[in-house]
């Protein structure tokens, strides 16, 4: 027998393959952290990667469910929950991937293992990770903090716990109705009071707290205690209601089946015909169902799923809901040609065609007649706006061609051409008097144009006109250049007089020591090399200026 392609065995010893559509059931309500113990003994038990890992490598062994979700009770949840569950999602990640050492590490398992899953998920095999979230009084405070940490895929909304009046408790004392253990409660406190109770805790929860999926709703009858037909399908159409209105799912669970009425026909009977009819009123009001095998050992995933196929046919359901990243998804077992007329791709649309105008009786149409007015008004406002003149009161209703005529012909008309400026005011403006420190001011363009004409008559070469006027207005005359720095000159020689500084700076006492000596240059001379070379010409000046000065005295 392969793995991945589901058999049974029939009497005379052969197999034979079963409806593939059994390993495409979804199995939305599964519990990796294992069976129930006695009452008093349930404890917290904390994720592990390796638990969660090993939940799916059963499923990828097997070929089945092909889409299967844990979802554990609430008050089995610990603070070490969420880290296992992002570890076991990263270790998915890389099994999906190939990277079959890593997954084997990140999860803490054996390289086969790893290797079985990575062949699942290549297959198309999905899983998520859940929750059940009821009312278990055992459960932490902060318990939901710690699903909202574990970031669930979906939520698996029940009931678990009634606040009864008890013989001996008292008020509002919690009752574990669906424990076997407590089951002679029925007795004391009547099966239509246990349905009411059950009901108006399960409503309650549908509109105020989160969840995708209602789980096993005729759980109040998992030792057979039914109300009244009509008492249950009024209750039935309220839960139909309640799950339209939040969008849910209901759950067919399939643990009666081969656990809570295995060997009794009476309460198969009976699951068949109100699961049937269930789905039957939700099918109506577009309703989802789910499916789960509320399995609590790995060999019990997807079990007694081939009865569940046969009541969905014969509801003539199709698609199954499966949680997946926070939002209720749908899979198809069987391809029919209404579905894949719902997910086909829409056609493309048709390229617009331009509608063309009405004709009618050999005449234009009103949308042309509209459009050539519009265009006979256009036309008649720019010659007005050309000419000055007011339009006249027929040249709206003339015709377009004419009126665009006159409106080429009469902007020429109006326009006039500037006269350029006299060549007099040119020359005053392109040479600026010779005492004036000022730059001219720029001259404007008929300036421009006559310096041109000025110019090229007087040098006979052909320039063009922005050299010639930028060096007319520029540059002024050689004499205004050369005055300044004249008087510069002088004024510096007259702040320094000759005789005090040559009185002071060379001694006659040291000069024929220092022809003794025998240097030929100057005392003067000496001390050209330390000083500026803007001092070096001093002493020339001063010399002669000196010279001169003597022969005056």
């Amino acid at each position: 027998m392969s793995a991945g392609v589901p058999h049974t065995r029939t009497s005379d010893g052969e197999t034979e393959a079963e409806d593939p559509r059994l390993a495409a059931i979804p199995d939305s309500h599964g519990h990796a952290k294992g069976e129930h113990k006695p009452f008093a003994e349930e404890r917290p038990i904390p994720y592990t990667a390796r638990m969660l890992f090993l939940w799916f490598y059963h499923a990828c062994r097997r070929g089945s469910p092909r889409f299967m979700m844990v979802a554990d009770h609430m008050n089995y949840l610990t603070f070490e929950d969420p880290a296992a569950v992002n570890l076991v999602r990263r270790a998915l990640k890389l099994a999906a991937a190939g990277d079959l050492y890593g997954a084997a590490e990140t999860a803490g398992v054996e390289l086969n293992h790893a290797a079985v899953v990575s062949e699942g998920l290549r297959k198309g095999m999905r899983y998520s990770i859940g929750a059940e979230v009821d009312n278990d009084p055992r459960s932490r405070p902060d318990a939901q903090n710690i699903v909202d940490a574990m970031r669930p895929d979906g939520m698996v909304r029940s009931v678990h716990f009634l606040a009864i009046t008890h013989p001996q408790h008292g008020e509002n004392w919690m009752w574990a109705f669906d424990n076997a253990e407590f089951k002679d409660l029925y007795d004391t406190i009547g099966t239509q009071t246990v349905w009411e109770i059950y009901m108006k805790t399960l409503l309650e929860a549908i509109e105020k707290l989160p969840g995708h999926i209602i789980g096993h709703f005729y759980v109040p009858a998992v030792f057979g205690h039914w109300p009244e037909d009509a008492v249950l399908q009024k209750y039935e159409d309220q839960l139909i209601a309640a799950c339209a209105e939040r969008g849910m799912a209901i759950e067919i669970n399939s643990r009666y089946l081969y656990k809570h009425y295995l060997g009794d026909d009476a309460q198969l009977k009976k699951f068949r015909t109100v699961h049937l009819r269930l789905m039957r009123k939700a099918k109506a009001k577009n309703v989802a169902i789910a499916v789960g095998s509320d399995a609590h050992s790995p060999k019990d995933q997807g079990a007694a799923f081939e009865r569940i196929l046969a009541l969905l046919d014969e509801a003539d359901v199709n698609e199954i809901a499966f949680p997946i990243n926070g939002r209720l998804a749908r899979v198809a077992l069987r391809a029919t040609e209404e579905l894949m007329r719902q997910q086909a791709p829409p056609p493309p649309a048709p390229f617009p065609v331009r509608a063309e105008a009405p004709v009618a009786d050999g005449k234009i149409g009103t949308q042309v007649k509209a459009a050539a007015k519009t265009v006979a008004k256009a036309v008649a406002g720019a010659v007005a706006k050309a000419t000055g003149k007011p339009p006249p009161k027929s040249a709206a209703k003339a015709e377009a061609p004419k009126a665009a005529a006159k409106a080429d012909a009469k902007p020429v008309k109006a326009a006039k051409i500037e006269k350029p400026a006299p060549k007099a005011s040119v020359k005053a403006a392109a040479r600026p008097s010779a005492t004036s420190s000022k730059k001219p001011a720029p001259r404007p363009a008929a300036a421009k144009s006559g310096a041109k004409r000025t110019e090229t008559k007087r040098a006979g070469a052909k320039k063009t006109v922005k050299p010639t006027a930028r060096k007319a207005a520029t540059r002024p005359k050689p004499a205004a250049k050369k005055a300044p720095k004249r008087a510069a000159a002088a004024r510096k020689t007259a702040k320094r007089p000759v005789p005090k500084r040559a009185a002071a700076k060379r001694p006659a006492a040291k000069r024929p020591a220092a022809k003794r000596a025998g240097t030929k240059r100057p005392a003067p001379k000496r001390a050209a090399p330390k000083r500026s070379a803007a001092k070096k010409s001093a002493p020339k000046k001063t010399a002669h200026k000196k010279s001169r000065g003597g022969a005056r005295r």
